[in-house]
C-alpha cells in the first residue's frame, strides 16, 4: 500500500521570515507611531478633550465648531452655520441630533457608529491587539510629498481602513475609510497637517476631508484644544432646547 499524503502543509522558511518580518515591522511603526503622539502613559492619562475651531464645507458655508469627547464612548459635537446651531450627541450607547429649532432626534445607527470611532480618541493602533484589530504592512505611498507607511487596519467588526504614518515624524498624515450616511456607503478621506503639542501630545489642528470621487471638501481648523477639561457627562446625554 502506497504511503498516505501527509496532512501536514510545510511553508517555506522565506515564508516564515517575510511575515515574521512584517509583523515586527507594523509594531515598530506602531510603538514609533504612540511615542510621538505623546507616549502611551500620558495618551491614557486623557479621560476628556474639547476642541474648539471653525468648520468649512465651501464659500459662504462655514461657522464655529466644537467636538468634545470623554471615556468611554461619548462625543458631542456643535457647529454653527448661517446662524443655525447644530448638535450631535453620544453617550455610548445611543445619541441624538438637534437641527437648528427642530427637538432632538436620535441619530441613525450608521450616524452613531461614526462617531462612535471618532470618539476613540486613543484610535485603532493603540493596544489594537487587545481590541481584537488586525494590522498589515502594505508598503509605502507618497502622501502630500511625504513618504509614509501605509497599514492596512481591519476592526473587530470586518470595517477595514487605512493609515498613512509619515516615514519621519511618524504622525499620521492621512486616513482612508468607508462612512455610511443618508443609507449611502461612500468612501472617505482625511489628511491631517498642524501638529502642536498641548500637555505633551500631538493634536492635528489642520483637518481637510473629502469624499473620493464627489467635488467638496470639508476643512477643520481648531484654534483651541483642552485636554482633561472639568468633566460634565450631562453634555453627551439628549440635549435639551
Amino acid at each position: 500500500m502506497p504511503p498516505r499524503a501527509s496532512s501536514l502543509v510545510f511553508v517555506p522558511t522565506v515564508v516564515l521570515s517575510a511575515y515574521a518580518l512584517s509583523a515586527q515591522s507594523v509594531d515598530v511603526i506602531v510603538a514609533r507611531n504612540l511615542a510621538a503622539r505623546g507616549g502611551i502613559e500620558k495618551l491614557r492619562a486623557v479621560h476628556s478633550q474639547r476642541l474648539t475651531g471653525t468648520i468649512s464645507f465651501g464659500p459662504g458655508n462655514e461657522g464655529p465648531f466644537q467636538v468634545e469627547m470623554q471615556r468611554p464612548g461619548k462625543m458631542r459635537e456643535m457647529l454653527t452655520l448661517n446662524g443655525k446651531i447644530i448638535i450631535r450627541t453620544t453617550n455610548g450607547k445611543a445619541g441624538w441630533i438637534v437641527n437648528g429649532d427642530s427637538d432632538p432626534a436620535p441619530l441613525s445607527s450608521a450616524i452613531l457608529k461614526n462617531m462612535a470611532g471618532g470618539a476613540d480618541f486613543d484610535g485603532p493602533l493603540m493596544d489594537y491587539r487587545a481590541k481584537g484589530n488586525r494590522i498589515e504592512l502594505a508598503g509605502k505611498e507618497t502622501v502630500g510629498g511625504k513618504n509614509a507607511y501605509k497599514l492596512i487596519v481591519t476592526m473587530l467588526d470586518g470595517e477595514v481602513r487605512n493609515d498613512f504614518i509619515d516615514c519621519e515624524s511618524y504622525l499620521e498624515i492621512k486616513w482612508e475609510g468607508k462612512l455610511t450616511s443618508d443609507g449611502k456607503e461612500s468612501s472617505v478621506e482625511s489628511f491631517f497637517r498642524d501638529y502642536r503639542k498641548v500637555d505633551g501630545i500631538a493634536y492635528a489642528f489642520a483637518i481637510d476631508s473629502d469624499t473620493i470621487g464627489a467635488p467638496g471638501k470639508q476643512e477643520i481648523r481648531f484654534q483651541k484644544v483642552e485636554v482633561n477639561p472639568p468633566e460634565d457627562r450631562a453634555r453627551f446625554e439628549k440635549p435639551t432646547r
